[in-house]
């Protein structure tokens, strides 16, 4: 969103960027097939269901595809799937993705003088007025809309949605009956949206910036000053909902998300002359934010998927690259860290998990993804913030260092290219999984005992990722002892040399390095009422086991375990693992 100043300042910019002037040529590229091809809007609601837009064979989630709301193709099978339910899940992408469009088209027609995508961004935003009231409030999970079943989805439409409109508006390309239709719609959007309050929820983040961005739009000072200052608000969340040490309450996977609202209401929040990012205090609140997900990442530029995260991200996603482009432009004192991690980010191979779709960034849908992201294939809101200037190299590179993080319980021990972690809780705002005491390790590229993270939360493998047998932990009779993980110690030496100790309930595990090597000591205290201690190890690639004999069948007691096989063995056993070449040992010692 660009007010008219705005608008003149980056064309002044993008005159003198080269990156600038490569990105504003790629979306004006991909503007064109929007123009030359309108896509349909939808005029039904989205629903959420189990077998909408899943490929009944195979389980896989149907491609979303913008020009086809009828026909929906499997990645997996190919073969292409039909009905209702299906169809009102691609709605739901349809929507979101059309409002991301018409700000795409404003910003591109505006900034680069196009008429046609002004054009074709103003037929979108003035789609939707009449059909947004014929739209039932029902069939909803969480909270009012009508558009879709979920408030915070509202939130992110309106928010492109408005991002279009403000910039139409001030490009002087609506007229009074276009304001008025558009303001009744935004209207009854801020109603619905302003009476689901969601707490402290990284969900409440994007109502948050919607209701700034509404505030905006119509220059209501009592609803910004809720929408920016209240509890539930952006400042409440950039203050109470990271921790001293960076890390969003509920995880990783949610910080990101939580972020990427907040800055969108931050960007809102300056049109209404609140500059946040200009106060000392909370501009080093949210560059030490901006840097928490940096400082727990895996040396690949994975997420480490704790809690609800899904496996094997990258965060090189563009969706990524944009938050931390916006607080390298925005926030000086931190440019040099910030700097360094893009820097690494840019660098990275491509990642072996194809980059998702997300319902808040939806810019590369329908388009082929390119294997490795460049500053030039970002989105319309990084053409509008993103610093003219790329950031430099740094000749040292990116490195972590070795931390503890309170908020979360999770201790990183680093040395080269080794990444070892202890969880030490499972608390996380409802995203927390019965993982106390769970070990991650990954050295030389291989992610050798990884976190399952979570997959979809309809259906029923989410209670497989969410047990104790899923992570490595060490269990009672299978089961994570009651309490919160209690950290008692945690070090960082020289030469690879540390060592972290924690305590859940009766179970005390001590993590100590050395240069090349790791030892694990679990202990349970006298007394421990139960039988079994048993600690899972989940090692990547293939298992020798040939050091143990007497492999006989056992009793499955998982819906989610298959061939179970036990074996009794005394003393010690040596175990091995290897991927393309490279090799773990992995030495058992009763004690």
């Amino acid at each position: 969103m660009l007010s008219a100043d705005l608008i003149a300042q980056r064309q002044a910019e993008i005159a003198q960027s080269p990156d600038l002037a490569r990105l504003l040529d790629q979306l004006t590229r991909r503007a064109q097939p929007i123009i030359t091809d309108p896509p349909p809007v939808p005029l039904r609601k989205a629903l959420l269901s189990r077998d909408g837009g899943v490929c009944p064979h195979d389980g896989a989630t149907l491609t979303f595809n913008p020009q086809s709301p009828n026909r929906h193709r499997c990645p997996t099978c190919g073969e292409s799937f039909s009905g209702d339910r299906h169809d009102r899940h691609w709605a739901k992408s349809q929507h979101l993705w059309l409002a991301e469009r018409a700000a795409h088209l404003a910003t591109v027609g505006t900034l680069g003088s196009e008429r046609q995508a002004i054009d074709a961004a103003r037929t979108i935003v003035l789609a939707y007025p009449e059909p947004y009231f014929e739209l039932p409030n029902q069939d909803n999970v969480l909270g009012p809309s009508h558009l879709f079943f979920s408030t915070y989805l509202e939130s992110i439409w309106i928010l492109n949605y408005l991002a279009a409109a403000f910039t139409l508006r001030e490009a002087d390309a609506l007229d009074e009956r276009d304001l008025d239709r558009i303001s009744a719609l935004v209207d009854e959007a801020g109603n619905l949206i302003g009476e689901f309050n969601e707490g402290m929820s990284n969900r409440q983040t994007w109502n948050a910036a919607a209701l700034t961005a509404i505030a905006v739009w119509f220059e209501d000072e009592a609803l910004a000053q809720t929408a920016i200052e209240g509890r539930t608000g952006l400042l409440g969340h950039l203050t109470d909902g990271f921790g001293a040490d960076g890390l969003w309450f509920e995880g990783e996977n949610y910080h990101l998300f939580a972020m990427q609202g907040l800055l969108t209401g931050l960007g809102w929040a300056r049109l209404a002359g609140v500059d946040y990012p200009a106060d000392p205090e909370l501009s080093q609140l949210l560059g030490n934010a901006l840097l928490g997900p940096t400082r727990s990442a895996l040396p690949d530029g994975t997420f480490p998927a704790r809690k609800d995260a899904r496996f094997g991200l990258s965060l090189a996603h563009p969706a990524y690259l944009e938050c931390w482009e916006t607080g390298y432009a925005w926030l000086p004192e931190y440019r040099d860290q910030l700097g360094a991690w893009l820097s690494f980010l840019y660098q990275l191979p491509p990642p072996e998990v194809p980059a998702r779709s997300y319902d808040a960034y939806l810019h590369e849908a329908g388009e082929t993804a390119p294997s490795r992201h460049t500053r030039a294939d970002l989105s319309w809101w990084a053409l509008a913030t993103m610093d003219p200037e790329p950031s430099p190299a740094p000749d040292s590179g990116w490195h972590a260092p070795s931390i503890f993080f309170p908020s979360q319980g999770l201790a990183v021990l680093r040395h080269e290219e080794r990444y070892v972690s202890l969880d030490t809780t499972s608390t996380a705002g409802g995203h927390g999984h019965e993982d106390r005491l769970h070990l991650t390790v990954h050295a030389h590229g291989v992610h050798w005992l990884a976190d399952p993270g979570a997959g979809s939360y309809v259906t029923r493998d989410l209670f497989w990722y969410r047990s104790a047998r899923a992570h490595n932990v060490p269990t009672i009779d299978g089961v994570s002892p009651d309490g919160t993980g209690q950290p008692e110690a945690f070090a960082a030496k020289s030469e690879g040399q540390g060592w972290i100790r924690s305590r859940s309930g009766p179970i005390t595990r001590t993590l100590v390095t050395g240069p090349t090597w790791l030892v694990d000591i679990v202990e349970v205290a006298a007394g421990t009422e139960g039988g079994h201690l048993e600690t899972n190890w989940h090692l990547a690639g293939q298992m020798n086991t040939d050091a143990i004999s007497g492999w006989t069948a056992a009793e499955l007691t998982s819906e989610f375990e298959t061939d179970l096989a036990v074996a009794s063995h005394s003393g010690g056993v040596t175990l091995g693992a290897e991927v393309d070449g490279r090799r773990l040992t992995l030495h058992l010692v009763d004690a």
